[in-house]
């Protein structure tokens, strides 16, 4: 397996870091494990997040090349089988549409997945999407939403500019974070963008992280973490401003920002958020300590809840195999020895089993057969969709751990 070694920030090129949190070795969370592959011992590797001194980057230096988490296996994340994601979009989409865009103006989306946001601009714009996982491309193409199976680089920019012309939005969300070469990314960007079009990005966001405790974003697919103040040092040097930015709620808080060239004035939300990183000292290596150790103490207290509630000989299962739940797993020390199985609604990861420990991951309907004491959320992200669908299992004195922020059982 191809490992990068980064010897500089990919945002600012320093080569001044200080580590923020030590994982230790962690499975690739999103390859999980076939029942004929059992007997293989999995291959793990050393996660560690860091902090740039000069930029204040938040970032994992020591990579797993991104070809090997997502062309070299059949990627299992589908954003269409994600509860309640379609309805997160819907707004969201209204808004580039209504803001910046006119009827039959291009929208490109960068890691597009299986192409849940640009149905929604299918019958009123053009849309290409772009994803390098080739089964994933290969659903978005089965409903209807062309798709290039590529990582998307200033050279496949050019090409698509020539074949579709310049783009009025490009949109890009929880996929900056799985490029070690967001330069590059950026150049893209520039070059298939109309003069006058937007840049909208939505991103793991680093001040969500802190303010909610949230070490389930950790994994090797996600090699950055980000803030404003970042992306206001970083984007002017490609000609980009940050005229928008909004926090919202996915992935227990993420950043949304919207960039062009043409100089817009900026938001009042945006200079909100700006005064908020500044006040609350975000970006500085004290709120990252304090971070590791909020994160130390939020996994000791899970361990204990699940190690209590094993020895009075409850059962306890897993809800959503989601890569989060891997890492709130790990850090917690929590194995196959806690958990009996895991619950997740997308067929496609059903049948399977989780890295490392080897926890069978099946069906709802399969689990009601042997329904546990406790279930875990372990796609945090989704608790308030999954406890209101589960509302006949709490009825019948089942409850859920969250393990959200401070741990909470419900």
């Amino acid at each position: 397996m191809k490992i990068i070694h980064n010897k500089t920030c990919r945002m600012c090129d320093s080569t001044k870091f200080k580590v923020v949190i030590d994982i230790g070795r962690h499975p690739l969370v999103n390859s999980l494990v076939p029942k004929d592959r059992l007997d293989r011992k999995d291959p793990t590797h050393r996660l560690v997040v860091k902090q740039c001194q000069k930029c204040n980057l938040v970032q994992l230096v020591d990579i797993i090349d991104a070809e090997e988490i997502y062309k070299k296996v059949d990627y299992l994340y589908f954003s269409s089988d994600m509860p309640g994601l379609d309805k997160y979009f819907a707004p969201y989409a209204e808004e580039v549409r209504d803001r910046f865009l006119k009827k039959n103006d291009l929208v490109v989306e960068i890691g597009s997945n299986d192409g849940i946001m640009l149905n929604l601009f299918k019958d009123t714009q053009r849309i290409l999407g772009v994803d390098p996982s080739a089964n994933v491309a290969i659903r978005a193409l089965k409903r209807g939403i062309p798709t290039i199976p590529l990582f998307f680089t200033e050279l496949l920019a050019e090409k698509i500019v020539r074949e579709w012309g310049p783009a009025k939005a490009i949109i890009g969300n929880n996929c900056i974070a799985h490029l070690n070469d967001v330069r590059d990314l950026i150049r893209g960007v520039k070059t298939l963008l109309a003069k006058d079009g937007v840049f909208v990005i939505e991103c793991n966001y680093w001040g969500g992280m802190v303010k909610n405790t949230n070490y389930s974003l950790i994994y090797h697919d996600h090699y950055s973490y980000f803030s404003l103040q970042g992306w206001q040092t970083f984007a002017p040097q490609y000609g980009f401003h940050v005229f928008d930015a909004v926090v919202t709620p996915a992935q227990g808080g993420s950043l949304r920002m919207f960039l062009s060239t043409d100089g817009r004035p900026e938001t009042e939300r945006l200079k909100a958020l700006q005064r908020e990183e500044e006040v609350t000292d975000l970006n500085g290596y004290k709120t990252s300590l304090r971070y590791r150790q909020n994160v130390l103490q939020a996994a000791k207290k899970l361990r204990q809840i699940l190690r209590d509630l094993k020895r009075q000989g409850k059962k306890i299962a897993g809800y959503g195999a989601a890569a989060k739940g891997l890492t709130i797993l790990k850090c917690s020390g929590i194995g196959r020895e806690t958990l009996d199985y895991f619950v997740d609604d997308s067929p496609a990861k059903q049948g399977w089993y989780t890295p490392v420990d080897h926890i069978p991951i099946i069906s709802r309907d399969e689990a009601e057969r042997r329904l546990p004491d406790y279930f875990t959320i372990l796609a945090p992200n989704y608790a308030d969709v999954i406890i209101a669908k589960e509302a006949r299992y709490r009825e019948r004195g089942g409850k859920f751990i969250v393990p959200k922020g401070e741990v909470k059982i419900v």
